[in-house]
């Protein structure tokens, strides 16, 4: 982390997130313009039939609904947000904060999407280290905000 000052991921409340995270906000953080554009550019990007990761995920994962994929596992802090989500075929609870492990096996995902959310890690080296290590050799993370 050469360059990088641990002062600069400290948050003005650092308090615990699953506090902010245990209430349900069913809705979507961008507009409908927004939603379909990343939709058409995750749709570009992903490979069909591929097993992708929405990371931070929530009721929500932005992928093209015309498109299929093989599995679209989806982490979050909050199981109501990731049960009502339709495009995720499996759901796992986290808190990448408290613990910026993801708990996956090696080289097992086509592709990883954060979809506006990566504002709210505060270890993002670390996890973006084990992104590369769940990625398929040659498989892109999509950061969007």
């Amino acid at each position: 982390m050469e360059g990088l000052n641990p002062q600069h991921f400290v948050r003005e409340d650092e308090e615990n997130d699953r506090r902010f995270f245990e209430m349900p906000r069913l809705v979507t953080h961008i507009d409908a313009p927004a939603c379909a554009a990343l939709g058409e550019y995750y749709g570009r990007i992903l490979p069909e039939g591929g097993e992708i990761l929405d990371l931070m995920s929530s009721c929500v994962s932005h992928l093209p609904v015309d498109v299929h994929y093989h599995g679209v596992t989806g982490l979050g802090m909050n199981e109501v947000e990731l049960l009502a989500n339709p495009q995720l075929t499996a759901a796992v609870i986290a808190d990448l904060n408290a613990t910026p492990v993801l708990p996956f096996a090696d080289a097992v995902f086509d592709g990883c999407v954060i979809s506006v959310s990566i504002q709210y890690l505060t270890r993002p080296v670390a996890v973006f280290t084990e992104i590369a290590r769940v990625l398929r050799p040659g498989a892109t993370c999509m950061v969007t905000f």
